[in-house]
């Protein structure tokens, strides 16, 4: 028996879309169709391609990400046969403290990821609004989302606590949510397979490191801390996002600048970051390529991997013992330099890096450390839709078996 997924992963200004076939044990059988909508808006632009050679390549102005959606189900059922399918899986940012685990969506779902959205008023009303539009044309498909928070949902009170009075914390839900969850589950499950070793055997750091970045220690299969909190804000240095900072330089810059807490977010969100530092871009690959004149330019290279290397430092002293370093997303999988640079100076650590290694492994699954390393380092491209789909293959056979 097999099963035919539709997959939704809406982004700020983005829509990826992948119809999966897969087996009931989550194995995957064929990819039938992919796309991608970029800049929504007026200057949107579709790529899309499905089994047989059948493509789209075109601009394609948009209003939202949910006409999008409405755009990409058009194209699927212009193809030859009938769209079938057995689910429709969409991917939110945010799910709160209600949506911790991959869910059927019913009327008390929609309403916690609504309520949610006050943490990720970028990212959730976009995916909700989605979700609804295509839940209209599918009324009798099960829709199901997937979180990005519910990976961390397994965060020790020590890693999800923030040192503020219990009594607020409590009253407006403030605790460290973590995000990509997504894409650190992938990589965890991904190792054990390539590793041959159970997940709930593995101690491991993994790098989502593209234009959000975040780490995760993983100990015995299970996230214990990560580098982003209430919102995606917190942690690792960004292609346009802060990271960690002392929040009195919110108050700060307030006073000083004659800034709204909005405005002062946005600019931490939107204007900092590789962006901010190097005052030149936020594409590591330029950033890369303007380096060797530029001195913002490379000092906002060092900072970045100066960050990613403080957190491996820091788990790795919680975690204790460590099995490898995972390297996934666009930087992660496709910057030798970054990824060298982050790791060069760890070998009283344990880790060592082959450099012929390193330079072949980008863009591709791949081990880049050295033979005597005791920790291993590994590339490992990022498949949400395909873990996304794997989750809502478990969640129905779960139920239909209940």
């Amino acid at each position: 028996m097999t099963m035919k997924v539709l997959v939704f992963n809406c982004g700020s200004s983005s829509l990826k879309f992948e119809l999966l076939e897969l087996g009931e044990t989550g194995k995957l059988i064929d990819r039938l169709a992919r796309g991608k909508y970029e800049e929504i808006g007026p200057r949107a632009h579709a790529r899309m391609s499905a089994a047989g050679g059948r493509k789209f390549d075109a601009p394609a102005a948009l209003a939202n990400q949910a006409e999008a959606a409405s755009r990409a189900i058009e194209w699927l059922r212009a193809g030859p046969g009938t769209l079938q399918l057995d689910a429709i899986a969409h991917r939110i940012v945010h799910g709160g403290d209600h949506v911790s685990e991959p869910a059927l969506v019913d009327d008390g779902v929609l309403k916690a990821l609504d309520d949610a959205s006050r943490f990720a008023p970028l990212h959730n009303p976009p995916a909700i609004a989605t979700l609804r539009a295509v839940r209209q044309q599918f009324p009798s498909v099960p829709s199901i989302v997937v979180a990005d928070t519910a990976f961390h949902r397994t965060l020790p009170p020590v890693a999800r606590t923030y040192a503020i009075p219990r009594t607020l914390a409590a009253r407006h839900g403030i605790h460290r949510f973590g995000f990509h969850g997504i894409g650190h589950s992938w990589m965890l499950d991904r190792y054990a397979e390539i590793s041959g070793r159970p997940v709930s055997s593995l101690n491991l750091i993994t790098l989502q490191l593209g234009a959000g970045c975040s780490a995760a220690a993983i100990r015995e299969g299970r996230s214990i801390d990560t580098s982003m909190g209430l919102t995606p804000l917190e942690g690792l240095m960004m292609a346009t996002r802060s990271g960690d900072l002392d929040p009195a330089i919110f108050s700060y810059l307030a006073t000083c600048e004659r800034l709204s807490p909005a405005e002062v977010e946005r600019i931490l969100n939107h204007d900092s970051g590789l962006l901010g530092v190097s005052g030149l871009s936020d594409d590591m690959r330029e950033l890369e390529a303007a380096s060797a004149s530029n001195a913002d330019a490379a000092l906002a290279i060092e900072l970045f991997c100066y960050r990613v290397r403080k957190y491996i430092g820091a788990y790795l002293a919680v975690l204790g013992h460590l099995d490898a370093i995972i390297f996934g997303a666009g930087i992660g999988e496709h910057s030798a330099n970054v990824r060298a640079r982050i790791c060069r100076g760890l070998e009283p650590v344990g880790i060592t890096i082959d450099e012929s290694r390193n330079g072949a492994a980008n863009g591709r699954e791949a081990r880049f450390s050295a033979d005597g390393s005791r920790i291993a380092l590994w590339v490992v491209p990022l498949d949400e839709e395909l873990q996304i789909a794997r989750a809502t293959v478990g969640l129905l056979r779960s139920k239909a078996k209940a």
